[in-house]
């Protein structure tokens, strides 16, 4: 089913975005974005695509909302409900639905139970959607998870690692990360905040507890520096023996006192350079035990470009309000059917 789409957020996976919506042959009638570089350039310009739309790029959200009705947003803008809040009200409130890979949207109301009640309400009050995808959280740490239990008659306890490459993301996100400081130096950056780990393990822990009707009682976190033993090198940084490579973020859950869950997610720039390959692997303990490797990793911007374009194919289905992913079927990419490929 071709859709109208709006581009929320045209940043690199924006980008990766608007390419795949392109692919898909959905239509894009606005593009917004706040960066004055970007304010009055053309979409197709900025892909270098020859398929793409010579739309010019506004930084005036209302305006580009106004214009159309009836659309899916595609938000790319920022990890965290509270930076993306305001925009997805806005745009609910135009009769937009909205897909946002912001990581704390895949389960909001692990970040803030009021904020995530408001969109609910304001969704419902216009009979529109709104719903947060991604790979992680959204499918490597949790849906993936949860696929894997079907064939489980007991579940006691889940692992999942995820053994990831940081080194095609840029400054701000290894920044978040601390490569490049000194062990003091990420020590202090995580006291002050700067240093953040993985986002998006309270959500993965939400919705994998949720879906299978456990109890969180409580939960430890834990944040190490990967320090490295060979320099290593980035189009962005190099760094020198001895300094942070990445981050080593774990989360445990328990239950009745009983550890049920435990995240850990190793996320460091070049890992070859140590031997280390990336990699998925989700283990289940209960009436059996599954043991699943996938090496390497599954691909963190493409996945998430595809977990965005392909839940528009199925957004729809929910009803109106809050969507969690486990309201959806699985968001596998579909092919044209044959009424659409008759309008194609």
């Amino acid at each position: 089913m071709q859709q109208d789409i709006i581009l929320y957020g045209l940043g690199a996976m924006g980008r990766r975005i608007a390419r795949l919506v392109i692919e898909r042959g959905h239509q894009i009638v606005g593009a917004i974005d706040l960066d004055p570089a970007k304010k009055g350039t053309s979409l197709h310009d900025l892909l270098e695509m020859p398929e793409a739309p010579d739309l010019t790029i506004s930084d005036d959200a209302e305006a580009v909302l106004a214009a159309h009705s009836g659309a899916v947003v595609l938000q790319a803008t920022a990890s965290f409900l509270h930076q993306v809040a305001g925009a997805i009200e806005t745009c609910l409130s135009h009769g937009h639905d909205v897909i946002s890979i912001a990581e704390e949207m895949t389960f909001p109301e692990a970040a803030d139970a009021d904020l995530a009640a408001r969109l609910d309400m304001v969704a419902k009050a216009h009979g529109r959607r709104v719903l947060g995808t991604g790979v992680n959280p959204g499918f490597a740490m949790d849906m993936l998870v949860l696929a894997l239990t079907v064939p489980c008659g007991r579940v006691d306890h889940i692992r999942a690692i995820r053994t990831n490459d940081l080194s095609d993301f840029g400054p701000s996100v290894l920044q978040s990360q601390g490569v490049g400081l000194t062990e003091a130096e990420f020590t202090k950056a995580l006291a002050a905040g700067t240093v953040v780990g993985h986002v998006g393990f309270a959500q993965s822990v939400a919705l994998i507890a949720g879906h299978l009707g456990w109890r969180i009682d409580r939960v430890e976190e834990t944040r190490m520096p990967i320090l490295s033993k060979v320099a290593r090198e980035t189009p962005w940084l190099t760094i020198a023996p001895g300094q942070v490579a990445g981050c080593l973020h774990c989360i445990t859950g328990y239950s009745d006192g009983r550890e049920v869950l435990r995240l850990e997610h190793p996320q460091q720039i070049r890992p070859e350079a140590e031997d280390v390959k990336t990699s998925d692997r989700i283990v289940i303990t209960g009436d059996q035990t599954l043991d699943m490797v996938l090496s390497p990793e599954i691909g963190g911007g493409a996945g998430t470009a595809a977990a965005a374009v392909n839940a528009v194919a199925y957004l729809h289905r929910a009803t109106p309000g809050l969507v969690h992913l486990t309201d959806l079927p699985l968001t596998s990419p579909r092919a044209p059917q044959p009424q659409e490929q008759e309008k194609a």
